[in-house]
């Protein structure tokens, strides 16, 4: 060629070249709950959804706290039921003893990954498509892709449900949502 340009078969061996490059430069995508991701308190967030997804039982130590109530002030009389802090008017210290809580298996991680798994491949192969072949990018989309999945397993799973006792200590009645840190929590990262 005159003007030092390549010819046709020479530019598609180049290019081929740079997608198997490009290839070649990521290692995988992780999603989940990446190390180091932890509650406010230092407990580890991947530790938490372990014990959900695969169920365990957790030793309670013997420990003071205060239980709140709401007195009637007319009668004297105090319920037999607890209250929120800010609901009662009446609070006392108590002792509760050791005690082990049995938490069931809530497979949201495993029930994502056969539902949606089969599927990973063809998104992937689209994706690389669409972003010519960046395999950084494609695999940026593929992490968003599947973070949204594991996020809406956990917000849509309801069985088991929780025990009565659970749910007088939270907000709501999804069994692996609370305060949603857990679930803000999940995540990806792309090792290049």
């Amino acid at each position: 060629m005159a003007d030092g340009g390549m010819a046709g078969g020479e530019a598609l061996q180049k290019y081929l070249e740079g997608i198997a490059e490009s290839l070649t430069k990521s290692s995988g995508l992780k999603v989940g709950f990446l190390e180091g991701s932890t509650y406010p308190d230092g407990t580890s967030v991947p530790m938490v959804a372990a014990v959900n997804e695969f169920g365990g039982t957790i030793d309670i130590p013997e420990r003071v706290q205060t239980v709140y109530f709401r007195m009637n002030e007319r009668t004297g009389d105090v319920g037999h039921r607890f209250v929120r802090a800010q609901r009662s008017n009446f609070a006392q210290e108590v002792v509760i003893p050791a005690h082990k809580i049995t938490i069931p298996s809530r497979p949201f991680f495993r029930e994502t990954i056969g539902d949606f798994s089969p599927e990973w491949g063809d998104d992937l192969a689209k994706l690389l498509v669409k972003n010519r072949y960046d395999v950084q990018a494609s695999l940026e989309s593929m992490g968003m892709i599947i973070k949204k999945q594991l996020q809406d397993r956990i917000v849509d799973l309801d069985n088991p449900r929780n025990a009565a006792s659970t749910l007088r200590q939270k907000a709501g009645n999804n069994p692996l949502v609370d305060t949603g840190h857990m679930l803000n929590s999940v995540d990806y990262e792309v090792d290049t």
